[in-house]
């Protein structure tokens, strides 16, 4: 037996003379079955093995009728010949039976290979022609537009708004969703549910104040969602600040502080935003959630067809894994493409959808265009709420103050009601509320993740609870610090 694997093994054996016939010379060899020996001539037999893996044996039986060996004198008269030929039969049968279920196995093997090729080809084709029906009939803007001057949708809300701006950009609502909420509060103060005051204490501060007396019972879900968190705040902010002059006034560290102590409740409402615009497009016809439904059932596949890849992989030295992963890779992949250009807006969605993108160009361009009109100044506070919605309201300001001079006249902006473009050119309001909302929501998932991680880790904590440390005189708590 070898002690480590060859990938080839050969050997010559060189009888001591020659035999008279070559056909009294018989030889057989035991081990691997996929070996090969043969007599080269009458004193010569050679024999080779093809990848000899590590204990394996090798092993050679010549058998000849002639006295080969004539000096020995070692000589018994017993005739072994038949017992050799019937035992070397015996595993010969053998030897080619299990040649014979390898080869079938190999055949199996070729047949399943074959059968899952098929069924994979058929697979992709059917994967293909679905894509190229989803492309060709892909709902798209009836009309492309450069710019729009006009609010797509009177009444949208700035979540209603995002939702369709950002469609089908992956995780822009999440990720955009302090500018989202900073926007809402913006919409609740032009339709005096709250109202904004600048803090005479500290530079650059503001306060939100709850205009209580306001009915609040035609807000949108979305909006009402903030106006229940504002709400909240402000209990919290009366409970810790009892002494304060400020009780009924939020400001932007009681949103922070709140969203540190209350992240579950804080999470919950930002959130739940885009769930509940999903909702209103779905109700004005905009987005179509069967066709999510679907979409959402091709991820699912791409999924399972990874998954599947993934845990074929460590199996390369058989033919069908790696088969097997490389479709599943092909067809996980037709899977990605075809839930990409599933679009679950409708035919209005999509119009809406430009018209909101253009609404944004034109807010960012309209300084520089050459309009013999442009919107009475009164409406760009409006303007301004789906300008921080869409992270552009200081470069919207910036232009209104070029298109409109008296913008830089801070009377005439309060003796008109401009509240918002007043406290914006007075000071960084855009920017500390906006910063303010997105540290309240960058402070509120670290606070998750970190409980999340404290209930998982009950490693840490069982450590802690193990530890003892002596009782010294002196030390804090009656405990000596380390």
């Amino acid at each position: 037996m070898n002690g480590i694997p060859a990938n080839n093994v050969t050997g010559t054996i060189k009888l001591p003379k020659e035999v008279r016939n070559r056909e009294d010379l018989k030889v057989w060899a035991h081990g691997p079955l996929n070996g090969n020996i043969e007599i080269v001539d009458n004193e010569t037999v050679s024999f080779e093995v093809s990848k000899l893996n590590t204990g394996t044996m090798v092993e050679v039986r010549v058998v000849t009728t002639d006295n080969i060996f004539t000096g020995n004198l070692n000589i018994h008269g017993i005739d072994k010949l038949s017992k050799i030929l019937s035992e070397e039969g015996k595993w010969a049968d053998e030897a080619n039976a299990s040649r014979k279920r390898a080869n079938n196995i190999i055949i199996a093997i070729i047949v399943i290979a074959i059968i899952i090729l098929i069924l994979f080809i058929l697979k992709i084709i059917k994967y293909a022609k679905e894509l190229s029906r989803i492309k060709k009939t892909k709902i798209k803007p009836e009309m492309k537009l450069d710019y729009f001057r006009d609010f797509p949708d009177e009444e949208a809300t700035p979540g209603e708004a995002s939702f369709l701006y950002y469609f089908n950009k992956k995780g822009a609502f999440t990720n955009n969703v302090a500018k989202i909420v900073s926007a809402t509060i913006l919409n609740l103060a032009l339709k005096k549910v709250i109202a904004f005051e600048e803090s005479q204490e500290k530079k650059n501060n503001i306060y939100i104040v709850i205009n209580k007396g306001v009915d609040v019972s035609s807000l949108k879900q979305d909006e009402k969602s903030i106006y229940d968190l504002l709400i909240k705040v402000e209990e919290y902010a009366k409970k810790k600040n009892k002494d304060s002059i400020n009780q009924d006034r939020i400001s932007m560290k009681d949103i922070e502080n709140y969203a540190k102590k209350n992240d579950t409740s804080f999470l919950a409402k930002i959130e739940g935003l885009e769930k509940i615009a999903e909702s209103a497009e779905e109700t004005k016809g905009n987005y179509n959630r069967e066709v999510e439904k679907l979409a959402d059932k091709w991820s699912t596949k791409s999924a399972i067809y990874f998954v599947v890849a993934i845990f074929c992989i460590p199996a390369a030295i058989f033919i069908i894994p790696p088969l097997v992963a490389i479709l599943c890779i092909i067809c996980g992949i037709l899977c990605i493409k075809i839930r990409s250009n599933l679009r679950t807006l409708t035919q209005k969605g999509e119009n809406e959808r430009e018209q909101w993108r253009a609404l944004k160009k034109y807010m960012e361009d309209f300084s520089l265009l050459n309009e013999r009109e442009v919107p009475e100044l009164v409406l760009w506070e409006k303007y301004l709420v789906y300008a921080t919605a869409f992270g552009i309201a200081d470069k919207v300001l910036a232009q209104l103050k070029i298109r409109y001079p008296q913008l830089q006249d801070e009377s005439y902006m309060i003796s008109h009601g401009y509240t918002y473009m007043y406290m914006m050119n007075r000071m960084s309001f855009e920017g500390a509320l906006l910063g303010s909302m997105q540290k309240a929501y960058t402070t509120g998932l670290s606070q998750r993740a970190s409980r999340n991680y404290s209930s998982g880790g009950g490693y840490r904590r069982r450590i802690l609870r193990r530890r003892r440390w002596p009782v010294v005189a002196g030390g804090r708590n009656g405990r000596k610090i380390k």
